[in-house]
Protein backbone atom coordinates (compact mmCIF):
# COMPACT_ATOMS: atom_id res chain seq x y z
CA UNK A 1 0.00 0.00 0.00
CA UNK A 2 1.38 3.41 -0.74
CA UNK A 3 0.06 6.81 -1.55
CA UNK A 4 1.42 10.05 -2.70
CA UNK A 5 0.62 12.95 -0.95
CA UNK A 6 0.58 16.45 -2.48
CA UNK A 7 0.51 19.74 -0.36
CA UNK A 8 -0.68 22.96 -1.59
CA UNK A 9 -0.37 26.15 0.31
CA UNK A 10 -3.29 28.58 0.41
CA UNK A 11 -3.49 32.38 0.07
CA UNK A 12 -4.34 32.98 3.49
CA UNK A 13 -8.29 33.25 2.68
CA UNK A 14 -10.43 32.35 6.21
CA UNK A 15 -13.83 31.41 4.37
CA UNK A 16 -11.52 28.69 2.41
CA UNK A 17 -11.70 26.55 5.73
CA UNK A 18 -15.21 25.93 4.27
CA UNK A 19 -14.80 22.64 1.88
CA UNK A 20 -16.18 23.70 -0.99
CA UNK A 21 -14.54 27.27 -1.32
CA UNK A 22 -11.57 25.33 -0.61
CA UNK A 23 -11.92 22.78 -3.51
CA UNK A 24 -12.48 25.97 -5.70
CA UNK A 25 -8.75 26.87 -4.16
CA UNK A 26 -7.54 24.03 -4.93
CA UNK A 27 -8.30 24.03 -8.55
CA UNK A 28 -7.24 27.05 -9.15
CA UNK A 29 -10.07 29.64 -8.69
CA UNK A 30 -11.66 32.07 -6.66
CA UNK A 31 -12.34 30.77 -3.01
CA UNK A 32 -16.27 30.87 -3.01
CA UNK A 33 -18.20 28.55 -1.91
CA UNK A 34 -20.57 26.55 -3.80
CA UNK A 35 -23.89 26.04 -3.62
CA UNK A 36 -25.14 22.28 -2.09
CA UNK A 37 -26.67 19.50 -3.40
CA UNK A 38 -23.96 18.67 -4.86
CA UNK A 39 -21.90 17.35 -2.10
CA UNK A 40 -18.51 16.66 -2.45
CA UNK A 41 -18.93 13.28 -1.82
CA UNK A 42 -20.68 12.95 -5.31
CA UNK A 43 -18.95 15.92 -6.94
CA UNK A 44 -16.15 17.25 -5.10
CA UNK A 45 -12.48 18.31 -6.53
CA UNK A 46 -12.63 18.38 -10.12
CA UNK A 47 -16.06 17.50 -10.43
CA UNK A 48 -14.74 13.81 -9.20
CA UNK A 49 -15.98 12.13 -5.68
CA UNK A 50 -14.26 13.14 -3.22
CA UNK A 51 -13.70 12.52 0.82
CA UNK A 52 -13.10 16.15 2.78
CA UNK A 53 -11.25 15.78 6.51
CA UNK A 54 -9.58 19.06 8.39
CA UNK A 55 -6.13 18.30 10.00
CA UNK A 56 -7.23 17.25 13.77
CA UNK A 57 -9.49 14.90 11.96
CA UNK A 58 -6.38 12.85 10.32
CA UNK A 59 -3.98 13.94 13.47
CA UNK A 60 -5.83 11.94 15.46
CA UNK A 61 -5.64 8.54 13.24
CA UNK A 62 -1.98 7.59 14.19
CA UNK A 63 -2.74 7.75 17.93
CA UNK A 64 -6.33 5.98 17.22
CA UNK A 65 -4.36 3.26 14.96
CA UNK A 66 -1.50 3.11 17.67
CA UNK A 67 -3.86 2.30 20.97
CA UNK A 68 -6.80 1.42 19.62
CA UNK A 69 -10.38 2.68 19.37
CA UNK A 70 -11.27 1.86 23.17
CA UNK A 71 -8.58 3.61 24.79
CA UNK A 72 -9.27 7.11 22.74
CA UNK A 73 -12.84 6.61 23.42
CA UNK A 74 -11.84 6.72 27.05
CA UNK A 75 -10.39 10.66 26.59
CA UNK A 76 -13.69 12.82 27.05
CA UNK A 77 -17.27 13.29 27.98
CA UNK A 78 -20.14 11.73 26.62
CA UNK A 79 -20.61 12.01 22.76
CA UNK A 80 -17.50 14.32 22.67
CA UNK A 81 -14.81 11.64 22.51
CA UNK A 82 -11.21 12.31 22.74
CA UNK A 83 -9.32 15.11 22.71
CA UNK A 84 -8.56 18.94 20.98
CA UNK A 85 -5.80 21.51 20.24
CA UNK A 86 -7.03 24.04 22.06
CA UNK A 87 -5.61 27.99 21.30
CA UNK A 88 -4.97 30.23 23.87
CA UNK A 89 -5.06 33.74 22.63
CA UNK A 90 -5.85 37.19 23.79
CA UNK A 91 -5.45 38.51 27.42
CA UNK A 92 -4.20 35.41 28.56
CA UNK A 93 -0.38 35.22 30.42
CA UNK A 94 0.57 31.95 29.38
CA UNK A 95 -0.94 31.97 25.63
CA UNK A 96 -0.54 28.66 22.69
CA UNK A 97 -1.63 25.75 21.65
CA UNK A 98 -2.78 23.10 24.19
CA UNK A 99 -4.22 19.60 23.62
CA UNK A 100 -6.70 18.28 26.19
CA UNK A 101 -9.41 15.86 26.64
CA UNK A 102 -12.82 17.24 25.82
CA UNK A 103 -14.69 17.70 29.15
CA UNK A 104 -12.29 20.14 31.07
CA UNK A 105 -14.08 23.26 31.96
CA UNK A 106 -13.33 26.86 30.50
CA UNK A 107 -12.06 27.58 33.98
CA UNK A 108 -9.59 24.67 33.74
CA UNK A 109 -8.31 25.73 30.37
CA UNK A 110 -7.87 29.34 30.78
CA UNK A 111 -6.63 29.44 34.91
CA UNK A 112 -5.10 26.24 35.27
CA UNK A 113 -3.16 26.18 31.74
CA UNK A 114 -3.62 29.24 30.54
CA UNK A 115 -2.38 31.33 33.64
CA UNK A 116 -5.20 33.60 33.72
CA UNK A 117 -4.80 37.14 32.19
CA UNK A 118 -1.76 38.41 31.33
CA UNK A 119 -2.97 41.99 32.46
CA UNK A 120 -3.59 40.28 36.38
CA UNK A 121 -6.84 41.96 35.52
CA UNK A 122 -9.74 40.44 36.55
CA UNK A 123 -11.73 37.67 33.42
CA UNK A 124 -14.92 39.59 32.39
CA UNK A 125 -15.45 37.16 28.96
CA UNK A 126 -14.28 34.58 26.70
CA UNK A 127 -14.81 33.96 23.26
CA UNK A 128 -14.98 30.14 22.54
CA UNK A 129 -14.55 28.83 19.02
CA UNK A 130 -12.65 31.33 16.70
CA UNK A 131 -13.62 34.72 15.69
CA UNK A 132 -16.99 33.77 14.66
CA UNK A 133 -17.66 31.56 18.07
CA UNK A 134 -19.83 33.07 21.18
CA UNK A 135 -19.14 35.36 23.88
CA UNK A 136 -19.35 33.91 27.07
CA UNK A 137 -19.18 35.56 30.76
CA UNK A 138 -17.89 34.73 33.80
CA UNK A 139 -20.36 33.20 34.72
CA UNK A 140 -20.39 30.28 32.47
CA UNK A 141 -16.45 29.70 32.96
CA UNK A 142 -17.58 26.55 34.76
CA UNK A 143 -18.78 24.81 31.53
CA UNK A 144 -17.86 21.55 30.06
CA UNK A 145 -15.46 21.95 26.53
CA UNK A 146 -18.20 19.81 25.25
CA UNK A 147 -19.75 19.95 21.43
CA UNK A 148 -23.69 19.39 22.65
CA UNK A 149 -22.83 21.48 25.88
CA UNK A 150 -21.71 24.41 24.02
CA UNK A 151 -24.62 24.03 20.77
CA UNK A 152 -27.15 24.11 23.73
CA UNK A 153 -25.99 27.34 24.99
CA UNK A 154 -26.01 28.45 21.35
CA UNK A 155 -22.19 28.75 21.17
CA UNK A 156 -19.79 25.90 19.73
CA UNK A 157 -16.30 24.54 20.24
CA UNK A 158 -15.55 25.07 16.55
CA UNK A 159 -11.89 24.58 16.34
CA UNK A 160 -11.10 25.36 19.50
CA UNK A 161 -9.90 28.95 19.53
CA UNK A 162 -10.11 30.53 23.02
CA UNK A 163 -9.76 34.46 23.21
CA UNK A 164 -9.76 35.64 26.75
CA UNK A 165 -10.85 39.40 27.72
CA UNK A 166 -10.44 41.11 31.08
CA UNK A 167 -12.84 43.31 32.42
CA UNK A 168 -11.60 46.20 30.41
CA UNK A 169 -12.64 44.96 27.20
CA UNK A 170 -15.73 46.70 25.24
CA UNK A 171 -17.73 44.49 24.02
CA UNK A 172 -19.74 46.41 21.36
CA UNK A 173 -17.18 47.30 19.70
CA UNK A 174 -16.24 43.48 19.88
CA UNK A 175 -19.41 42.75 18.25
CA UNK A 176 -18.51 45.27 15.86
CA UNK A 177 -15.14 43.21 15.18
CA UNK A 178 -17.41 39.61 14.17
CA UNK A 179 -19.44 42.03 11.69
CA UNK A 180 -16.48 43.70 10.08
CA UNK A 181 -14.28 40.40 10.08
CA UNK A 182 -17.02 38.85 7.99
CA UNK A 183 -17.38 42.13 6.04
CA UNK A 184 -13.56 41.48 5.25
CA UNK A 185 -13.66 37.94 4.73
CA UNK A 186 -16.28 37.02 2.89
CA UNK A 187 -16.65 35.21 -0.16
CA UNK A 188 -18.94 37.34 -1.83
CA UNK A 189 -21.00 34.68 -3.06
CA UNK A 190 -24.16 35.49 -1.11
CA UNK A 191 -26.25 38.69 -0.72
CA UNK A 192 -27.14 37.90 3.43
CA UNK A 193 -23.18 37.84 4.20
CA UNK A 194 -21.59 40.24 1.79
CA UNK A 195 -24.41 43.13 2.44
CA UNK A 196 -25.27 41.84 6.03
CA UNK A 197 -21.54 41.82 7.35
CA UNK A 198 -21.60 45.93 5.83
CA UNK A 199 -24.94 46.84 7.13
CA UNK A 200 -24.12 45.04 10.25
CA UNK A 201 -20.87 47.47 11.35
CA UNK A 202 -23.08 50.34 10.03
CA UNK A 203 -25.57 49.92 12.40
CA UNK A 204 -23.03 49.01 15.40
CA UNK A 205 -21.04 52.03 14.41
CA UNK A 206 -24.45 54.08 14.63
CA UNK A 207 -25.50 52.45 18.32
CA UNK A 208 -21.52 52.98 19.51
CA UNK A 209 -22.06 56.76 18.45
CA UNK A 210 -25.14 57.10 20.32
CA UNK A 211 -23.94 55.32 23.12
CA UNK A 212 -20.83 57.62 23.75
CA UNK A 213 -22.88 60.47 23.09
CA UNK A 214 -25.38 59.82 25.37
CA UNK A 215 -28.05 59.69 23.33
CA UNK A 216 -31.62 58.31 23.84
CA UNK A 217 -31.21 54.35 23.03
CA UNK A 218 -32.63 54.07 19.51
CA UNK A 219 -34.43 50.88 19.66
CA UNK A 220 -34.89 51.07 15.91
CA UNK A 221 -31.16 50.38 15.25
CA UNK A 222 -31.29 47.09 18.27
CA UNK A 223 -34.57 45.91 15.84
CA UNK A 224 -32.94 46.03 12.51
CA UNK A 225 -29.42 44.48 14.12
CA UNK A 226 -31.75 41.55 15.27
CA UNK A 227 -33.42 41.33 11.77
CA UNK A 228 -29.99 41.57 10.26
CA UNK A 229 -28.34 38.49 12.30
CA UNK A 230 -31.83 36.27 11.37
CA UNK A 231 -31.48 37.05 8.04
CA UNK A 232 -27.72 36.35 7.99
CA UNK A 233 -27.87 33.15 10.02
CA UNK A 234 -31.21 31.94 7.74
CA UNK A 235 -30.46 32.47 4.33
CA UNK A 236 -26.38 32.76 4.46
CA UNK A 237 -25.08 29.84 2.32
CA UNK A 238 -22.21 28.95 4.37
CA UNK A 239 -21.36 28.64 7.92
CA UNK A 240 -19.39 31.87 7.47
CA UNK A 241 -22.16 34.13 6.83
CA UNK A 242 -24.59 32.13 9.23
CA UNK A 243 -22.15 32.32 12.11
CA UNK A 244 -21.43 35.95 11.96
CA UNK A 245 -24.14 36.82 13.94
CA UNK A 246 -23.21 34.23 17.15
CA UNK A 247 -20.52 36.75 18.72
CA UNK A 248 -23.23 39.43 18.20
CA UNK A 249 -25.92 37.92 19.85
CA UNK A 250 -24.15 36.45 22.87
CA UNK A 251 -22.29 39.88 23.30
CA UNK A 252 -25.25 41.66 23.62
CA UNK A 253 -27.31 38.92 25.77
CA UNK A 254 -24.30 38.67 28.32
CA UNK A 255 -23.05 41.97 28.34
CA UNK A 256 -25.60 44.61 26.92
CA UNK A 257 -24.70 47.23 29.06
CA UNK A 258 -21.96 48.11 26.80
CA UNK A 259 -24.55 48.68 23.95
CA UNK A 260 -25.91 51.73 25.82
CA UNK A 261 -23.35 53.09 28.41
CA UNK A 262 -19.90 53.91 27.31
CA UNK A 263 -17.08 52.01 28.34
CA UNK A 264 -14.60 53.77 31.29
Amino acid sequence: FDFDLELRSGAGSYVCGEETAMLESLEGKRGQVRCKPPLPASKGLWQKPSVINNVITLATVPAILAGGASAYAELGVDRSRGTLPFQLAGNIKYGGLVEVPFGLTLRELIFAIGGGTASGRPVRAVQVGGPLGAYFPVSLLDTALDYEIFTALDGSVGHGGIVVFDDTVDMARQARFAMEFCAVESCGKCTPCRIGSVRGVELLDQIIVDRNAQAERNEQSFELLADLCATMTNTSLCGMGRMTPSPVRSALKYFSEDFYQAAP
